[in-house]
């Protein structure tokens, strides 16, 4: 199958690229999870983007692009019309080419990754968020919309920690939480990590674009990054 253009990572980045080109450029998104939107939705980073996860699956259904998800890429290579990749996914193996290719994933990122695992915590009679200092750990509080109150709770990760080893960390942490936040319970725990990372749009090869979407501070910003890279090409 041939591609003008193929997005790895299926994030608001990756989103805002194909929005950007899906009427002039045949587009194909590729994830290895089957979840979208990730890098905002399912690691919790803001208060009140983690509930917009349909809002996120219907963007991505509306796209005039292929979309396949739960599918790893095995290999990247390049012959005389541009980039080869060997995909896996549930029908199995697959081969796609395309002109041009933009990765939006931390997965060759040069830099040293900053990362958090994130809680929604509740209070049920809804108290405000008390004011606490914990080594290691931040709360966000949201707006409150509802009887009860809730807030984004952030527990720094070192590098190497999987995400069993953040979780269970997280739990244990918050055992042994401050009095202040006695009466608050955890919600959910994020299903991915919060990253962040130092590095910049880059063009790792003619035709081959570095775009992550976690060197970005919120949806808004990742996806108009996307948005901005695609019409660049439209207008060339």
């Amino acid at each position: 199958m041939n591609y003008d253009l193929v997005i790895l990572g299926a994030t608001t980045t990756g989103l805002g690229l194909a929005q950007a080109v899906q009427r002039q450029k045949k587009t194909l998104i590729v994830n290895a999870t089957e979840m979208v939107a990730y890098d905002v939705v399912n690691s919790y980073k803001q208060p009140g983007v983690y509930t917009q996860g349909a809002a996120y699956n219907k963007q991505f259904l509306d796209l005039q692009a292929d979309v396949l998800l739960g599918t790893r890429t095995i290999s990247i290579e390049t012959d005389h019309s541009g980039y080869v990749l060997k995909l896996h996914g549930s029908g199995g193996y697959q081969t796609v080419r395309t002109e041009r290719l933009v990765d939006t994933t931390l997965e060759r990122s040069g830099k040293q990754v900053v990362k958090t695992l994130n809680a929604v915590i509740i209070q049920p009679q809804g108290a405000e968020l008390p004011a606490v200092q914990w080594a290691g750990m931040k709360l966000v509080a949201e707006e409150q919309t509802h009887a009860y109150r809730t807030a984004i709770l952030k527990l720094e990760c070192e590098p190497s920690w999987t995400l069993d080893q953040a979780r269970h960390r997280l739990v244990n942490r918050w055992t042994l939480r401050p009095e202040e936040l006695a009466s608050w319970r955890i919600a959910s725990i994020a299903h991915v990590f919060d990253q962040w990372t130092g590095d910049r749009p880059a063009q790792l090869a003619e035709g081959y674009m570095y775009l992550p979407a976690e060197a970005y501070a919120g949806p808004e910003e990742s996806l108009q990054a996307g948005v901005e890279l695609g019409r660049s090409w439209i207008t060339e």
